[in-house]
């Protein structure tokens, strides 16, 4: 169907799965929600990279500029 929607929301539920794996059982009944809670915090937690990406970068560009002997 929809290939390439399909490969980074399995990414992004196998992510809360494994995080999810370390509070409750995968047998658990509970355990699919807990996988999409956690599923939605790496998608916000990969969102806001990408969203402070630039700013990141001039941080880390400013930093390495003060350590270098002039």
């Amino acid at each position: 169907m929809v290939d390439w929607l399909i490969w980074p929301a399995e990414l992004v539920l196998n992510a809360g799965g494994i995080v999810a794996s370390w509070f409750v059982s995968k047998d658990s009944l509970s355990f699919v929600a807990l996988q999409m809670g956690f599923a939605l915090l790496v998608l916000a937690a990969v969102v806001s990279l990408f969203a402070f990406l630039p700013t990141l970068i001039g941080y880390w560009r400013s930093r390495s500029h003060i350590n270098r002997p002039s």
